[in-house]
């Protein structure tokens, strides 16, 4: 009967698809958050931790200044972006802070990157997607 689907018909179900299981539009913003960012449970990479991360992570080359890893599962960090967090100058602050190990660059950004490593627990501060997803972490808000 229908040789062609209506067009807003097809928009209708991709919308559905993508909003049913959030998981399936994440995007790739927060696939890079989740990379630069996430690391649940905590990595046993030795002695040194930061090298070791920043290096599988790719943040190596060029040498990354500073950057911070949550030690928290995938849930709780993206609940930031709605009950678990409040507005915060146009992001969002956690309401409860988190375990993190930052890792701040001690050498040149080239050669061989050399880190010194922070572990904490500290209020994040991110930047959400429209559907509600992190996808920059804020390092200069230290709470």
């Amino acid at each position: 009967l229908f040789p062609h689907p209506c067009p807003l018909l097809l928009l209708f179900l991709v919308l559905a698809w993508c909003l049913a299981p959030p998981v399936r539009c994440q995007g790739p913003r927060y696939e890079k958050f989740l990379r630069q960012h996430h690391d649940h449970p905590r990595t046993n990479a030795g002695r040194d931790y930061c090298g070791a991360m920043m290096q599988r992570r790719g943040m190596a080359r060029p040498c990354k200044d500073i950057n911070t890893f949550i030690h928290a599962p995938k849930a709780q960090i993206q609940a930031v972006c709605g009950s678990g967090g409040i507005e915060y100058w146009g992001r969002r602050r956690s309401r409860a802070q988190f375990p993190v190990t930052t890792c701040s660059l001690k050498g040149p950004p080239w050669g061989r990157c050399s880190y010194l490593g922070h572990t904490n627990h500290r209020f994040l501060v991110v930047t959400c997607d429209p559907a509600g997803w992190p996808m920059q972490f804020d390092e200069s808000h230290i709470m």
